[in-house]
């Protein structure tokens, strides 16, 4: 289902006519400027806010020649993730950035990103991303969701367990444990494989809901824990790191084929910079926010045999979620990184 019907039956049926109002003014574009509006959750401070505010913002003016305004506001001061893109919809705003997790609520496409033990390290999680895989699910956003990609870029690393009660070792050590989730299928699915309680949960309420005990966890980046200070209220971290979390930055195929040519050529150029760049801006973030964190909350790394046990739970998830991903498309991943032991065991319960 394209997404601007899937907007439709969540906002109300307002998105066609601002589509096409966005499609007639592009026409008259040749020459003019062109003023673009991207609304994101995200800060200025997370590796995304840098690519946006110090990377796409002067490059969209250089690539155009100054006739390119981009406005980015940030910090949800604009729009949560969901309400961006259903404002992307109604053409209230040009450009949304969206999680890979919450990005499900509107279509498949990028749920592969969310299979837990998907990519073996970041560094090869960068590379897939960085390369074909990136390029196959833009034109799969374009078919599935009516959404020109302009770049998806790494947003944190890899997430990881985190609770307000105990050291969690083994996934046993979860049951019973309240663990807020995106509205990621996989993510679901993961959390309830490994015994816990999963709980999507509106993220601007987490930490009041860690401190009340509503949730007692979350399957969130190291970043998050920290930029967010939620290692005043949780105690525990365990780093299995599961599923990497990417951001696409998306525009409706609409508007963007609505724009002029050197408009799409600029706004090419920048998704290519950010492709490029993303990798190492991020891995900076990270450094910077972990190492924030450093001494203030329990981690716990498992041993091999432990992660045996996650990566069991995990096997189950990717067979809950089955129809949510291309087996072909993940079976490349994964043979690409050589991990034929992991594509045995996913063979073996039904999943690829």
């Amino acid at each position: 289902m394209k997404i601007i019907n899937k907007v439709k039956k969540v906002v109300g049926s307002l998105a066609t006519g601002a589509v096409l109002v966005a499609m007639a003014s592009g026409t008259a574009w040749a020459d003019e400027e062109i003023t673009l509006r991207l609304g994101t959750a995200g800060k200025r401070t997370y590796g995304l806010g840098k690519l946006a505010f110090e990377l796409m913002q002067p490059k969209l003016d250089e690539y155009s020649g100054g006739r390119i305004k981009l406005v980015i506001h940030d910090r949800g001061s604009l729009c949560s993730e969901h309400s961006c893109v259903e404002q992307l919809g109604l053409g209230q705003i040009d450009i949304a950035t969206v999680s890979s997790g919450n990005v499900g609520a509107f279509g498949p496409t990028f749920d592969i990103i969310n299979l837990p033990f998907l990519f073996n390290g970041q560094e090869a999680a960068s590379k897939m991303l960085n390369g074909w895989l990136a390029e196959e699910l833009s034109k799969r956003a374009e078919a599935e969701m009516g959404m020109h990609v302009i770049a998806l870029v790494p947003v944190g690393g890899f997430r990881n367990v985190v609770n307000t009660e105990r050291e969690v070792r083994v996934p046993d050590d979860l049951k019973g444990l309240k663990i807020r989730v995106t509205k990621s299928p996989a993510e679901f699915n993961l959390l309830k494989a490994w015994g816990a309680a999963p709980i999507p949960y509106d993220w601007a309420s987490l930490y009041e809901g860690l401190q009340a005990g509503v949730v007692q966890g979350m399957y969130l980046q190291d970043v998050f824990t920290s930029d967010g200070k939620f290692y005043e209220v949780v105690s525990n971290i365990t780093r299995i790191e599961a599923a990497f979390s990417a951001h696409p930055l998306l525009m409706t195929k609409e508007r963007y084929d609505g724009l002029p040519d050197w408009a799409r050529e600029a706004i090419d150029r920048v998704g290519a910079d950010m492709q490029k760049e993303g990798f190492a801006v991020d891995m900076d973030w990270q450094k910077t926010a972990v190492g924030a964190m450093d001494g203030k909350v329990a981690v716990y790394q498992p041993t091999a045999e432990e992660m045996d046990l996650w990566r069991a739970g995990a096997r189950d998830a990717w067979v809950a979620v089955k129809n949510t991903y291309d087996p072909k498309l993940a079976r490349r991943v994964l043979e690409e990184q050589g991990l034929k032991n992991w594509v045995a065991a996913l063979e073996e319960a039904g999943a690829l």
